[in-house]
């Protein structure tokens, strides 16, 4: 079957056109006919079909970027097939990409590419959080918006934290990644973490404040792909400031730093993100937080006191300065105070006139009407907490969005991990029940639990929690047969 062509419905999503093609697959632009909004479709090329390797790594895209949400990676919506082929529908980015855009109109200013590496710091911060490794951090695959926010994209080489070994650069002649970029350690194929995103970011940064990529000659008979790897491998990490004078000191040193051999030598992302931050607040303080400009300055040591003979003259004052005495508060202070207090009693006396009958009982209080398929919960004083669902989501709801799952019909999804729940419910404007809501939602008439099941729930600092009538407890990374979900809403 050939590629989709406008019209084709794919899902949820009818084809407008193409947009690109990449050594994976082909993008298209699309709509979601359901939501009216646009979106981007990624396809498995034709040419891929048959490699079961490249099928699961661009499944596992589709997957791994679900189960991330952050301003700055692109959001995923959905996974579905055509012709066979996988297929991923994806945030439509209205933007380009950083590699392009140096290419065209050469280095970025120091201000610019920490504001680009600050957001892709703190976007692969979160997929690492989440137990994800990019593994291809690149120029190409940071694109900066209309609004000037940069997202990560491109999670098709993506992996769990703990993968393993790569195959080795001596036994197969190639390293999964790209070799501008390619972190040591990945280059000779050693187990690897979310430091070489790091690396890799640093290489970035490095490209975009020279134009040119790490480790490269500009002559092609030195630029060959296991000579430039060599070069990461022995080599040490180049100075931006010495190619492009107009490099901002400390931001060249933060590069080398990322670059560093050793994984350890390496930044972490949270001192790479405080530390972009203090460069921001030194070069382009009114584009961060006030409270990061301030906290450098406190961060500073104080001006040395003078020692010696000259001390004494130093200390003290200038008689020449004609710096007037203070003398009280000013009159506009002392009104601006008295009208604050005035405001303040104010306030309190309405507050203590209330009416402090619980909403549920108050005459013509509005009671929150449930969307179909939901109940509303309230709180223990009796006022409505949220919506949840009756059921747990079926089979069939969760191939809406995870059209590959084996499941169908109307009985309880299983065989979902804690993340996919999440992304489900994100995906479709809902999210995990918290423990305590799920207790407080099983006393509800009407709320069915399925026999034998367990149900995951919203758990603090990401433990795979699932409930069940009676307790619950933390569960094992991945799909779990007797673990199902349902969605709720607040209001």
């Amino acid at each position: 079957m050939p590629n989709p062509t406008p019209g084709t419905i794919l899902g949820a999503y009818r084809i407008e056109g193409q947009l690109g093609a990449g050594s994976m697959g082909e993008v298209y632009r699309a709509v979601d006919t359901g939501l009216n909004r646009k979106v981007a479709v990624k396809i498995l090329s034709e040419k891929h079909r048959d490699s079961p390797e490249l099928r699961q790594r661009f499944v596992r895209e589709g997957r791994a970027v679900a189960a991330i949400s952050h301003p700055n990676v692109v959001q995923v919506f959905a996974t579905g097939s055509f012709d066979e082929r996988p297929y991923i529908a994806m945030e439509l980015l209205d933007g380009k990409d950083l590699g392009g855009q140096v290419e065209k109109h050469g280095p970025l200013t120091s201000i610019e590419a920490a504001h680009a590496i600050l957001d892709a710091a703190q976007g692969l911060a979160a997929a690492a959080k989440a137990g994800l490794i990019h593994r291809d951090v690149k120029p190409s695959n940071l694109v900066r918006l209309s609004d000037g926010k940069v997202k990560v994209t491109d999670f098709g080489l993506a992996k769990p934290v703990d993968p393993g070994s790569e195959p080795a650069l001596t036994a197969m002649g190639v390293v999964v990644g790209t070799p501008d970029y390619i972190a040591p350690e990945q280059a000779r194929g050693e187990t690897i973490d979310e430091r070489v995103d790091i690396y890799a970011l640093g290489g970035t940064l490095y490209f975009l404040l020279t134009g040119v990529p790490p480790f490269r000659t500009g002559k092609p008979a030195e630029d060959k792909y296991l000579k430039v790897v060599a070069r990461h491998l022995r080599n040490p990490a180049p100075d931006a400031s010495e190619r492009n004078p107009a490099v901002d000191r400390e931001l060249s040193e933060l590069t080398k730093q990322m670059m560093a051999k050793k994984p350890g030598e390496r930044p972490s992302y949270q001192e790479l993100i405080n530390r972009l931050s203090g460069v921001l607040a030194r070069l382009d303080p009114g584009s961060v937080p006030e409270i990061i400009a301030s906290s450098r300055e406190r961060s500073r040591p104080n001006l040395a006191i003078p020692t010696g003979p000259s001390a004494s003259l130093a200390a003290q004052p200038d008689d020449s300065l004609d710096v007037p005495p203070r003398s009280g508060l000013p009159v506009w202070l002392i009104v601006f105070s008295a009208v604050c207090v005035a405001l303040f009693v104010a306030g309190l006396v309405v507050y203590l006139q209330r009416d402090t009958t619980p909403p549920a009982t108050q005459t013509g209080s509005a009671t929150p009407v449930p969307p179909a398929g939901m109940l509303l919960v309230n709180k223990p004083d009796g006022t409505p907490w949220l919506f949840v669902d009756q059921k747990p989501v079926s089979a069939a709801a969760f191939r809406t969005v995870f059209a590959d799952h084996a499941g169908s019909g109307d009985e309880p999804v299983t065989m979902i991990s804690y993340d996919q729940a999440r992304s489900y419910a994100g995906t479709r404007g809902g999210r995990l029940l918290r423990g305590d809501e799920w207790d407080a939602a099983a006393t509800l008439p009407g709320f069915v639990i399925a026999d034998g099941l367990a149900e995951w729930v919203e758990s603090p600092e990401g433990k795979r929690e699932a409930r069940k009538k009676g307790g619950g407890g933390v569960r094992p990374d991945g799909p779990q047969k007797d673990v199902t979900f349902r969605m709720a809403k607040d209001i």
